[in-house]
């Protein structure tokens, strides 16, 4: 009860002129009290569409985390911590006249469930209308229609009068004795994300206990699993036979301690474990196969880049080769979980031709573990991810949001990802939990594949923004230094990598080469790619392909890396 009650406050005093929304622990199944949490880091804003200036100003100031689709109000799901952000505008006082907002819960079997400003209510017979209607004016709530094919039930929504929460009128109202049912409107993600049987441990993909503390992978899987891009793990050796990883497994790969194809892998602890491995999994297992695990990315490519890692002769000059190896031979994605104990100029030129030659000179995304740090060791983020202002430079938190006590951190730090207690595949068709910003590592690679591959075109500045810019700000960490990507904190950069933001926020291209059009294709994107060697033959919808022209009617078209035109414009493509 504290904790409601705290929240209630809290609510009374950000939001000044709105009510005070007293909250119930339960609502009404089949005459049942069913138990909630409330969930005290989010609030839902309701707006009505009528009142659009009012979502603009609130759109303009504070981060969305979510949007719940709906006719007549815009409704969006915020921290609890970007409502302070709106109390102390000047438009405050008279935007919240316009607001409703309502609370957050969690379910017993730890679903989260958002309350938006709507009842369904259910009548004993179609006869009893006038109650209901008297009914809704004592609450002072709005009818507003019935259901076609189930008549007796109808939709309710608060008005800016109501002086009760969803929650407490749905619950009085069936405590009347005068309606069959009666509970407030919940929305929740009803998607099943994911048929891998132990998905439900990867929090760092969807955190069932803290709400919003993971990188948002189910929603960003709807727009993209990282198809046709290729990530090198550079570490100790990937089990490319393992169960979940092997349909995912490129057909290239390289030893840097022999100079020599395939690689191979280096165990240690018990023979049971490679690094490599676990941190393979977390970029890129693959997805609803009924088996173990899912990746960030489960539809990009691993390139396997095997090196010891321990106390070997020419380490650095092995590891810096197999950097050049792998943007050599097609990687989009470099993921390095591991530090240096030294400086080297090899592993600095091998980082700045991956950036300089890599994509075809768009620049491979390199990802590097900010580093571990004991008891009495220095806290910077370590050799090689602070040598490179392009390198993502990754620190850990653990399933609370709080950052790991081993992650290093400092100016180079650009990010965080999950890194403690991170489940994902060892050798053998096995998994196994580990803990580190090696795990948070992979995390970040596996976002970059779901960017690129809506968006190949983008230079790995670009991808680094799109990455930064989007990070989930996390409550109760002050995000007060300005960077080039927004607001940073010294222990956690940007914030939490936030996959779903990321992706949606990345103009998707379609990519047209080597391939002839024929028959229907639809395309959806903000721009097509075309390259060379593209025949088109026939015209349908708002793309007309025939006789060499395509009209498009939204975003451009680049024709063999040159010209962009503008919209609708028609275009001839040049014979092969």
């Amino acid at each position: 009860m504290m904790n409601k009650k705290c929240f209630m406050i809290i609510l009374f005093v950000l939001s000044c002129s709105i009510r005070a929304m007293a909250q119930t622990d339960y609502y009404y199944y089949k005459g049942k009290k069913i138990p909630l949490t409330l969930n005290e880091n989010k609030v839902c804003v309701s707006i009505s569409k009528d009142n659009e200036n009012v979502s603009k100003r609130i759109l303009a100031n504070v981060k969305v985390l979510n949007k719940i689709e709906d006719d007549d109000y815009d409704i969006f799901v915020i921290l609890r911590v970007e409502l302070e952000k709106l109390t102390i505008l000047d438009s405050w006082k008279e935007d919240a006249k316009s607001v409703i907002l309502t609370p957050s819960y969690i379910t017993a079997d730890k679903t989260e469930v958002l309350m938006t400003p709507y009842l369904n209510l259910r009548l004993k017979k179609e006869e009893d209308i006038d109650l209901l209607t008297s009914y809704a004016e004592r609450y002072r709530l709005k009818i507003i229609r019935n259901m076609p094919y189930m008549p007796c039930w109808y939709i309710l929504v608060l008005t800016l009068d109501s002086e009760k929460s969803p929650l407490e009128c749905a619950n009085e109202l069936w405590e009347s004795g005068k309606f069959a049912a009666s509970h407030p409107d919940f929305c929740s993600n009803d998607l099943e994300c994911s048929n891998d049987p132990l998905f439900n441990q990867q929090w760092g993909l969807y955190n069932n206990y803290h709400t919003g503390i993971d990188i948002s992978a189910c929603s960003a899987w709807n727009y993209a699993t990282g198809k046709n891009v290729k990530i090198a793990i550079i570490d100790t050796g990937v089990d490319r036979n393992h169960v979940d990883l092997a349909s995912n497994i490129d057909s290239l790969s390289y030893d840097t301690e022999t100079g020599y194809s395939p690689s191979q892998l280096y165990l240690f602890q018990n023979n049971n474990y490679t690094h490599g491995t676990h941190c393979a999994g977390i970029a890129a297992a693959v997805k609803d196969n009924g088996i173990h695990i899912a990746g960030v990315a489960p539809e990009a490519k691993i390139i396997s880049i095997s090196n010891k890692l321990e106390n070997t002769s020419n380490s650095h000059l092995k590891r810096a080769n197999g950097i050049i190896w792998a943007y050599q031979h097609g990687a989009d994605i470099i993921s390095n979980s591991w530090s240096a104990g030294t400086q080297s100029e090899e592993i600095d030129e091998a980082i700045q031709n991956a950036f300089t030659y890599g994509r075809h000179g768009k620049g491979c995304v390199v990802v590097f573990a900010a580093g571990n740090h004991s008891e009495n060791e220095n806290i910077n983020v370590k050799y090689p991810a602070n040598s490179n202002d392009t390198i993502l430079a990754v620190g850990s938190i653990d399933s609370t949001g709080v950052r790991s006590s081993f992650s290093c951190y400092g100016t180079e730090l650009d990010l965080v990802a999950p890194g403690n207690h991170i489940l994902s595949t060892f050798p053998y068709n096995q998994t196994g939990y580990d803990s580190g910003t090696s795990m948070a590592c992979p995390h970040v690679a596996g976002v970059a594949a779901l960017i690129l591959e809506r968006n190949p075109e983008l230079t790995v500045s670009q991808v680094n923004s799109i990455i930064c810019s989007n990070a989930k700000k996390l409550s109760g960490v002050n995000f007060n230094v300005t960077k080039p990507d927004g607001s940073w904190n010294n222990e956690y950069g940007y914030g939490l990598v936030n996959a779903y933001s990321s992706v949606i926020n990345t103009p998707h291209v379609v990519y047209i080469q080597n391939d002839t059009i024929t028959g229907t294709r639809f395309f959806s994107a903000d721009s097509i790619y075309v390259g060379k060697d593209v025949s088109v033959t026939k015209e349908h919808g708002d793309v007309v392909l025939g006789q060499g022209n395509i009209t498009l009617k939204a975003g451009y078209i680049k024709i063999k890396n040159s010209t962009t035109v503008p919209l609708g414009t028609t275009l001839t493509i040049e014979p092969n």
